[in-house]
């Protein structure tokens, strides 16, 4: 090598050195979405509440005071996801098999993954409890699931109670010790410390705690000086669990501190709804407070008043090197585009999103007045499609409620005087938008349907529970009480099998893994107290698209299978299992000796046999 090339190679490799000094390293990401939380936080007012860790991240945080979800935990979830109205991605209700999103969206993990970064869950999902539903088959390299909507609902690891708890390590069910929330967060730092020890990539992690939602418990040392102190024992227990949040938050942030980490890591904190209703126990029929504290704000949880949309969120951004209040009209569908314009990372080739960024309003926050986007929500009803009882229209500073009632949120933000005549004119114009919106809406809500998936080579079993049935009446089993207490409610599961071929399908009362006979009525969990009254089971009755499969059973049996050759298409499977109720001396029971009932099959396994 010549001195002439020598110094050439020299120079090139001190402009890359320096290149690389100077290159923007790409942020950490943590979104923290706790449930049915509303805004009982110490630094926004509660005066039962004491929260220094979380106060203290507000205060180093931009506090976004104009920040509204969807009104129910799916919807909202969904949303953040996807960037998207949840209508347009299946999972638009908690329940009646609208609560699975559509395998096509991209989610945010997935759009984090493929601009380099390592992607963690840890919590509740709500998204869809099989694959490819799962966060571990939606772009997390690493998940610690709470299945369904939250703990003790029927999809949920049979027995837990928020104590000692087994959730699903990609999708491997595994028995932690400790505190729900606790372990949420343990778990978080876990993936934190290996993501970093193998790799220099960021990570992104979606952190959802259970907490606030039911059911309400909490150690004794969180709740029990709130009772000491005269607060009703639910509400001292909500707030407890608050308590308990606030501590695991000290504890994460006192570890990003300590690895190094904190001034590189970008944590957007929220909730996913109002407040639920044992944060201020009376609330009358028109939905204001009327015992108990809800920030002043009208609603909770589910609530087309503010109070069941409008939450906290905070974001520690160090980077930006800014704190404090912005009033910038938000919706969570924005946090998708926003976080992924910060971080550097491309949004996903072909995809569309409701939201739109407010990156730009970060250091120069938008007037609410000087914004011509209004943000609908409507947390549709298959009872009754065309209603928009949960509807909500946010515009500027106005809020139209129910399509009926007009609000300025700045000098009425409790919402107590409807101005709707006033405003004759404004109303109009708000009702014709949201009605466009809802055409596209209800086109989504009626005809969308995401179908479980059958039959997959690599993907031979599925479980699939009562909280999917597809009814647009009625009730769902829901929780893990309804197989216990013989929930008649029933409805047909979507089902899409993808091979022809051999399979067993397979009804039971309660998971095969617990091994309960379907006779038995037990309380809460295999090896508890069991309830004097039994379910003789009679027999079994299985339909899937136009066939009809009946078996008679002998009555202890554990589960009943049918060994079948089916083709391969989309339809519906559903299930009955018919039998007497044996009271045996139980006195409180809610049906009568002998009675015949008829119920579906609550989890219905199907292995695709080949």
């Amino acid at each position: 090598m010549n001195k002439i090339t020598f110094l050439l190679t020299s120079v090139i490799l001190l402009l890359v050195t320096v290149g690389h000094a100077h290159a923007k390293k790409q942020p950490n990401v943590i979104v923290i979405m706790t449930d049915d939380q509303g805004n009982n936080l110490g630094y926004l007012g509660n005066p039962h509440l004491k929260t220094p860790n979380i106060d203290k991240l507000a205060n180093e945080s931009i506090r976004f005071t104009n920040f509204h979800q969807e009104n129910k935990c799916t919807t909202s979830r969904a949303s953040l996801m996807t960037g998207k109205d949840s209508f347009r991605t299946g999972a638009w209700r908690t329940s009646k098999g609208r609560s699975t999103m559509r395998t096509e969206e991209v989610t945010l993990a997935e759009a984090f993954k493929a601009g380099g970064y390592q992607t963690g869950h840890f919590g509740k999902w709500h998204l869809g409890e099989a694959w490819p539903t799962r966060p571990m088959d939606q772009g997390f390299d690493d998940s610690v699931q709470l299945k369904t909507g939250g703990i003790g609902q029927i999809a949920d690891y049979w027995g837990n109670d928020t104590m000692d708890d087994t959730y699903y390590h990609n999708g491997v069910p595994k028995k932690y010790k400790g505190y729900c929330t606790d372990v949420f967060f343990s778990e978080t730092m876990r993936f934190i410390d290996e993501a970093t020890a193998k790799s220099d990539k960021p990570f992104f992690i979606y952190l959802a705690p259970n907490v606030a939602h039911l059911p309400f418990r909490v150690e004794e040392k969180y709740s029990q000086p709130l009772i000491d102190a005269g607060v009703n024992k639910k509400q001292a227990i909500f707030f407890g669990m608050v308590h308990n949040l606030d501590y695991n938050v000290g504890r994460l942030t006192a570890y990003l501190e300590k690895q190094g980490l904190a001034e590189d890591t970008i944590i957007l904190y929220t909730t996913d709804d109002g407040a639920a209703g044992a944060s201020f126990i009376g609330m009358g029929k028109d939905h204001h407070v009327t015992e108990g504290w809800n920030m002043g704000l009208r609603g909770g949880k589910g609530s087309r008043y503010e109070g069941g949309h409008r939450v906290f969120a905070n974001m520690k951004y160090p980077q930006s090197g800014i704190t404090g209040d912005n009033n910038t009209l938000i919706a969570v569908k924005d946090v998708y585009p926003t976080l992924l314009e910060i971080a550097g990372v491309d949004m996903p080739k072909g995809v569309k999103v409701d939201g739109r960024s407010f990156a730009p309003f970060i250091k120069k926050p938008l007037d609410p007045e000087n914004d011509e986007r209004p943000i609908f929500i409507n947390y549709y009803n298959p009872k009754k499609w065309d209603s928009n009882k949960f509807s909500s229209v946010t515009y500027k500073n106005w809020r139209l409620v129910g399509g009926t009632e007009f609000y300025d949120i700045v000098k009425d933000p409790g919402q107590k005087n409807d101005i709707a005549k006033q405003h004759p004119e404004l109303m109009e114009r708000l009702n014709a938008e949201y009605k466009e919106w809802d055409k596209v809406a209800q086109v989504h809500v009626r005809n969308d349907v995401v179908r479980f998936i059958l039959g997959d080579k690599q993907h031979p079993e599925i479980v699939m529970t009562g909280q999917d049935h597809w009814t647009n009446k009625g009730c769902n089993p829901f929780s893990q009480g309804s197989p216990r207490l013989l929930q008649t409610c029933n409805g047909p599961l979507k089902v899409n099998f993808v091979n022809s071929g051999s399979y067993t399908v397979t009804l039971s009362r309660y998971p095969l893994y617990t091994n309960i006979p379907m006779r038995v009525n037990v309380r809460k969990v295999y090896g508890e107290k069991v309830y004097k009254s039994e379910f003789d089971v009679k027999h079994a009755r299985l339909v899937i698209g136009d066939k009809e499969y009946n078996k008679t059973l002998k009555g202890d049996e554990k589960s009943v299978s049918f060994d079948l050759k089916l083709k391969s298409g989309e339809m519906d499977l559903q299930s009955w299992i018919t039998g007497t109720f044996l009271v045996n001396g139980e006195k409180k029971v809610k049906f009568k000796e002998g009675q015949e009932l008829i119920v579906p099959g609550y989890f219905v396994t199907v292995k695709y046999n080949g």
